[in-house]
């Protein structure tokens, strides 16, 4: 496919996560740490208060969630700064996290590699991220994935212009309830 006349040459500034079809979600929780969206999350005490942190190699599937924000409005007091950057800014210690246990997703905090439908996805504690995401941690196939089949891979759009960089679709492996 030949691209258009605004070719996408990265998905450094795309959202970490934008959710297709919600599943369980929960938006009561708070960071416990600075938490990134897009990011995988596991519940902790803090304080005798719900709170997320994100996801360590060892962590138990059975909590684990991603991490969105609870809301991504634009910012009046910040005129250029966008909508994709506000969905992708970090939740500071303390503040609102919206957990997400299962659903559909279009994730760019990946791994950049080759996907195929049918591949289980995890998240890796230590996983590279495309260029332009700071930080390290990124969903990746099960051989590199800290905490393994989380997802299974639907489609993915690989993005002009770049080194194995794009948009998965992924589906969770859980019930929706």
């Amino acid at each position: 496919m030949e691209a258009g006349a605004f070719p996408l040459t990265g998905v450094g500034a795309l959202p970490n996560v934008t959710v297709a079809f919600p599943g369980e979600h929960w938006s009561n929780r708070v960071a416990s740490g600075e938490i990134t969206p897009g990011e995988a999350v596991v519940p902790v005490n803090d304080g005798g208060r719900l709170a997320m942190r994100t996801a360590e190699a060892g962590d138990a599937i059975t909590q684990l969630a991603i991490a969105l924000r609870p809301v991504d409005h634009p910012d009046a007091t910040r005129p250029l700064v966008g909508p994709n950057e506000i969905r992708n800014e970090p939740m500071a210690d303390g503040e609102y996290v919206h957990a997400y246990y299962s659903g559909a997703f279009h994730l760019t905090l990946i791994v950049p590699a080759e996907y195929v439908p049918g591949e289980l996805i995890g998240w890796d504690a230590d996983g590279v991220r495309p260029a332009g995401k700071d930080g390290t941690g990124a969903w990746a196939k099960n051989a590199a994935a800290d905490i393994d089949s989380v997802f299974e891979v639907m489609e993915y759009r690989e993005v002009d212009d770049t080194d194995d960089e794009g948009i998965l679709t992924v589906r969770s492996l859980r019930g929706q309830f």
